[in-house]
């Protein structure tokens, strides 16, 4: 079994059980608040330090940080090093964000009502300390990944779950309600950071204060930061553009997104996120690494995006339309879902192709990459937007997806094996074809649970017919 394989293997085992805490935290979120002005303005306020997350902890700074951490003869000194720096930096823009709260609905939804903004930069307040958590959390989930740890730093997002649960069943304690969510989304913030400590410790990590390679770390650090900061961009776009649709908009994107994001961080993210330390190596390893992950990608994004494209309604029923979350919010985030869902496997092919630039230091490409989707999306969603409402949100991100993986596969030219391309994907056509048929079955919301199951059976089964390899792999590994 590939090391791609059976670390991505236990990468999305470990972000199932994260996401699925993810899905409860929304189900609870959605019975209690459904779609309206409180939970437009938790959003807006948790969207800015979840940006700074996926733009300065997770994106760049892991993809400067592994490929130096691995050759550093000093990795604790260096480790160090960035803590320090950025560390500064973290808390400083948490400071100045109390400060000023009205900068993130300003740069969030400047089309959003009165109501919403003023509620948007008090919560901003209370969520923006989640920044410092997060960047030092980063820190020691990617000293555990260059170390070959990958299970329990994918599992500890699960604290930040439980911490917003927390909140939402106390939130008749807090004036207003949505306080509470947001009181839990920070201090589950801390304890993801302080779940990872013992693992750091283990593998050697001892922090103490220093500035030294850090100058290394920043020449790498601040290209990649450009190229993140760009990619998130996109999601001021789609904030913004789903305010000036109406109130609401902004809940129905965002539960349709939370719900796409289950299927790419189980696979799209798990797969880009193993891969990176394993391709900073050698020429000849980073290729068969890259060729094997490639294959890992198409093997789990294709049959997902057929899955959720066929079931899109019946699970966002069986999950969010409880309480105040009614039908017609159900039709709407199912249809954001499905547009959504377009585009899962070039997202995970995007990431993928970046990481292994970036695994060779080279942040120049993934840039020009970013920046082609981003001025994609851009244009995308106002003619798509304004016109097709949410569902036009969602298929311009899908959209630049594909334009931004395009234009990486166009330069990189990877070796693509075809054939194996070809199998998965009649096999996903197969197991989506059983599905259309067979959800005609039952309407109850828990044949949505057999549906989801047969699925998986169908395309397994057709994959060891077809004989894909990364089928037989994978039934090893679970026999084992």
């Amino acid at each position: 079994m590939t090391k791609i394989l059976r670390y991505g293997t236990l990468f999305a085992i470990a972000t199932l059980f994260s996401r699925f805490t993810g899905l409860m935290r929304d189900v609870f979120l959605a019975n209690r608040f459904g779609v309206g002005i409180e939970f437009d303005a938790y959003s807006i306020a948790i969207a800015f330090p979840f940006l700074l997350r996926r733009a300065f902890a997770e994106g760049a700074m892991t993809s400067a940080f592994i490929p130096l951490y691995k050759e550093k003869a000093d990795k604790n000194e260096f480790a160090s090093a960035v803590i320090t720096s950025l560390g500064i930096a973290t808390i400083s823009l948490t400071i100045f964000v109390q400060i000023f709260p009205q900068i993130v609905p300003f740069l969030l939804s400047s089309g959003a009502n009165t109501e919403t903004k003023l509620l948007a930069a008090k919560l901003a307040r209370v969520s923006t300390p989640f920044i410092v958590f997060i960047f030092l959390w980063a820190v020691l989930y990617a000293i555990q990944n260059s170390s070959e740890r990958f299970f329990f730093p994918a599992l500890s997002p699960m604290f930040m779950n439980f911490g917003i649960i927390a909140g939402v069943i106390l939130c008749e304690l807090f004036d207003p309600r949505i306080l509470g969510p947001t009181i839990g989304f920070t201090l589950g913030g801390a304890a993801m950071f302080l779940s990872l400590i013992p693992g750091a410790k283990q593998v050697g990590f001892s922090y103490r204060p220093t500035f030294v390679g850090a100058r290394d770390f920043f020449k790498l650090f601040f290209p990649a930061l450009l190229t993140m900061t760009v990619s998130e961009f996109n999601v001021l776009i789609d904030v913004n553009v789903a305010a000036l649709i109406g109130p609401g908009s902004v809940s129905i994107l965002q539960y349709a997104n939370r719900f796409y994001q289950l299927p790419f961080g189980i696979f799209g993210v798990a797969v880009s996120t193993v891969a990176l330390p394993l391709m900073s190596g050698e020429d000849e390893d980073s290729s068969k690494h890259l060729k094997d992950a490639m294959r890992t990608t198409f093997f789990f994004s294709v049959p997902s995006t057929i899955g959720l494209i066929v079931l899109s309604e019946r699970l966002i029923v069986l999950v969010y339309q409880h309480g105040a979350f009614t039908h017609s919010d159900s039709i709407r985030t199912a249809t954001a879902l499905l547009f959504y869902s377009l585009g899962l496997p070039f997202y995970s092919m995007m990431a993928l192709l970046s990481r292994s630039c970036h695994a060779k230091k080279d942040m120049k490409l993934p840039f020009k990459a970013t920046v082609v989707s981003f001025v994609s999306n851009a244009v995308l969603d106002f003619v798509l937007g304004l016109t097709m409402k949410t569902a036009g949100v969602a298929l311009a991100t899908a959209l630049a997806g594909a334009i931004g993986a395009g234009y990486l596969l166009f330069k990189l030219r990877p070796e693509i094996d075809m054939k194996h391309f070809q199998k998965v994907l009649i096999c996903s056509a197969l197991m989506g074809l059983v599905l259309m048929i067979a959800e005609h079955v039952s309407p109850s919301k828990l044949f949505t649970l057999v549906l989801v199951l047969l699925g998986v059976g169908v395309y397994m089964v057709s994959c060891l017919i077809t004989k894909v390899d990364e089928a037989y792999q994978l039934l090893h590994f679970i026999r084992k």
